[in-house]
């Protein structure tokens, strides 16, 4: 199985440093490092099921984070510590709610961005990545979560249904999944 695939970026979590709207490529087999901008699917219950109306994608949550490494709860439980810039925030996150962590490695295609970032569009992002260096934790490269996860590919779905079964059902199935 290849260990890369596309996702699609929405929303500004990431502030300047991930323009939205943009193409992004993940790797499931790659380590994952300090700093490392992560794709990751959480599971739509436990601690994060607050998160499911704002970003539900039908029983799992994907979103955008920046790895700040591992570190424990005082209760003993490992936790990875991820990152967003917009707001600043950074989210504890056990094991047991991760479906997938996966390093994204690369932009395929970049949303609408300012040609030449302001001095002050650059002085609020190196403030926002500031903000992270307190919760960097000094920990080994993290092997990927979910190494056999990957987003549904609703191209090849579409066209393995229209081969097979027609265009009405393909259009059916659509509508079914527009209803979730």
């Amino acid at each position: 199985m290849d260990g890369t695939y596309q996702i699609f970026a929405v929303g500004r979590c990431m502030g300047d440093l991930l323009p939205e709207s943009s193409t992004l490529q993940a790797d499931a087999t790659a380590e994952i490092l300090l700093g490392d901008m992560v794709a990751v699917v959480l599971d739509a219950g436990g601690p994060f099921r607050e998160l499911r109306g704002m970003l539900d994608t039908h029983g799992s949550i994907g979103v955008v984070k920046l790895y700040l490494g591992k570190t424990e709860t005082a209760a003993g439980e490992e936790v990875f510590l991820l990152g967003q810039l917009n707001p600043p925030l950074v989210f504890a996150v056990p094991m047991a709610s991760l479906l997938a962590m996966h390093r994204i490695v690369g932009r395929v295609g970049e949303g609408p961005q300012e040609e030449d970032p302001t001095e002050g569009a650059k002085a609020v992002l190196n403030a926002q990545l500031d903000l992270m260096s307190p919760f960097l934790c000094e920990s080994e490269p993290a092997a990927p979560v979910g190494p056999d996860w990957r987003p549904v590919d609703l191209d090849a779905l579409i066209r393995s249904t229209t081969q097979n079964s027609g265009a009405s059902l393909c259009i059916s199935f659509l509508s079914s999944i527009a209803a979730h």
